[in-house]
């Protein structure tokens, strides 16, 4: 049996699984859940050639697929990458509250201002410079 034949079985199951499923969804009467039977073939499919290529092809969703396969170290065949998230929020954390800091402006007359901030204490320093540079004009 050659690749060829292989693909056209796939193609055929894929075909045949999606009839039944468009059937399925014509009969029913209230909307509810897919039926188990159904879900199983699509997952056993899912596992052969990807949660991707079988969600698209019998017109499902792609997640309740993912989610009836599980971490049960399926690869999926189609897919070349993965991402991790990255929680950015830790990126931009605040200074611990014991942290002190300071803020020194100048201008080219010798003006200067020192500010000295205790523990937890927040400035806007983009205002300040704005003012500061507004007094010294």
């Amino acid at each position: 049996m050659g690749a060829r034949d292989g693909d056209q079985r796939v193609q055929a199951r894929l075909k045949r699984l999606r009839g039944r499923i468009e059937r399925w969804r014509w009969a029913r009467t209230t909307r509810g859940p897919m039926p188990a039977r159904l879900w199983a073939e699509a997952t056993e499919l899912g596992r052969e050639l990807g949660g991707y290529r079988v969600a698209r092809d019998l017109g499902i969703g792609y997640q309740s697929l993912r989610d009836r396969l599980g971490d049960d170290g399926v690869a999926e065949p189609q897919q070349a990458h993965r991402f991790v998230e990255i929680d950015t929020t830790a990126l931009f954390v605040p200074p611990p509250p014991t942290a002190r800091g300071e803020v020194e402006l100048s201008d080219a007359s010798g003006v200067k201002v020192v500010i000295r901030l205790g523990a937890g204490e927040w400035l806007d320093v983009a205002a300040l410079l704005a003012a500061f540079r507004a007094t010294t004009r």
